[in-house]
């Protein structure tokens, strides 16, 4: 499987399309152009890291419900919508159904492929922390039920002793449930319990709201 990123491009503008790949591809960037949605959706691969750059306005699908399809279909790649009708309304629109930016234009060459690689990075990061997030998880299913509640006990760094009392069970059966934990975390402490727990967002789910958290303000300020 390819894994060096990729930049999709999506416009039904030949010239500006065929332009800004020459201009990816002079900045050492791997591009490909689709001249419409429908294209890109049919025949790009989802696997390959990267990101998307779309016309927000095309014939046919547009690139808001392009976007909105992507999901779907496996992708999780960030997006950058461009524009030659770059009204602030329809920029935060795109902003706030989860494009990571918004471009009007004509678009600097030298600034989309800045923002590329930056994609580029949180793409790749993104994807290190959903594997290690599905690992942690799998880990932590494998735990039974008193197991979990010994577990997340435990990362509050009270003696056994104490934490038999609190779940109504033995010292001793506190003891192996813990054993039965280290085991199946593959840990040694509870400094790793916790480290896994958090990993497979338990007890609690730190939402993301993704990069560029400025873009709202930008736009607004523009």
């Amino acid at each position: 499987m390819l894994t060096t990123p990729l930049v999709r491009l999506v416009d039904d503008d030949d010239a500006l399309r065929n332009a800004l790949l020459f201009s990816l591809s002079m900045a050492d960037l791997r591009a490909v152009g689709y001249e419409s949605a429908e294209e890109f959706l049919r025949r790009d691969d989802p696997a390959v890291p990267g990101c998307v750059v779309m016309d927000i306005r095309m014939a046919g699908m547009a690139g808001l419900e392009c976007h909105a399809r992507m999901p779907s279909l496996g992708f999780d790649q960030p997006v950058v919508f461009l524009s030659g009708h770059g009204d602030i309304e329809m920029a935060l629109l795109a902003v706030k159904n989860g494009a990571a930016d918004f471009f009007t234009k004509p678009v600097d060459p030298e600034k989309l492929a800045r923002a590329a690689r930056e994609l580029f990075a949180w793409n790749l990061d993104a994807r290190r922390r959903s594997r290690e997030r599905a690992l942690a998880r799998e880990r932590v299913d494998a735990l039974t039920p008193r197991e979990l509640d010994v577990a997340l006990e435990a990362v509050k760094g009270d003696p056994n002793k104490v934490i038999a009392a609190r779940l109504g069970v033995s010292e001793q059966a506190v003891k192996i449930h813990r054993s039965a934990v280290y085991a199946k975390l593959e840990v040694r402490s509870a400094v790793e319990i916790k480290a896994v727990l958090d990993a497979a967002g338990i007890p609690d789910a730190h939402a993301e709201r993704g990069l560029l958290s400025g873009i709202e303000a930008r736009l607004l300020s523009e």
